[in-house]
């Protein structure tokens, strides 16, 4: 290569590994915005309680209320009112459906498991940030 091009070029390499670099650090940002995952004792009751058919894996209509899967992209104001219905569901018995309840009634979340999703709704913040 000859000493124009090689000077030519220098600048657009420096251009295009700024840019890379840009990218890893907005990447970064997205990354650190992202809404919290489910604490640990309330991903224990949704795995077994709720992932069955609110996840990727579950039924159309139950997705699509509630996509667990999803948990994390949803704002935190949606995370608030998801967890605040999800506790008057399974509250009310609504939760998981009927169904499931008589069929397999170890799933059903248990008063103790109850209290703490309320303990969990009740600390989400309705901040949409």
């Amino acid at each position: 290569m000859s000493k124009e091009a090689s000077r030519a070029f220098s600048p657009h390499i420096f251009l295009v590994t700024g840019l890379f670099f840009l990218n890893l650090s907005v990447s970064g940002q997205e990354i650190s915005k992202e809404s919290p995952v489910l604490p640990e004792n309330i991903k224990s009751i949704v795995s077994v309680s709720c992932m069955p058919c609110h996840s990727d894996k579950g039924g159309l209509i139950a997705r699509g209320k509630l996509n667990f899967t999803e948990w994390t992209t949803y704002s935190l104001k949606k995370q608030k009112e998801k967890a605040e219905k999800m506790y008057s569901e399974v509250k009310k018995g609504a939760m998981p459906p009927k169904s499931v309840r008589e069929t397999r009634p170890e799933i059903v979340p248990d008063g103790e498991q109850t209290n703490s999703i309320k303990k969990w709704a009740d600390s989400l913040s309705p901040d949409d940030k």
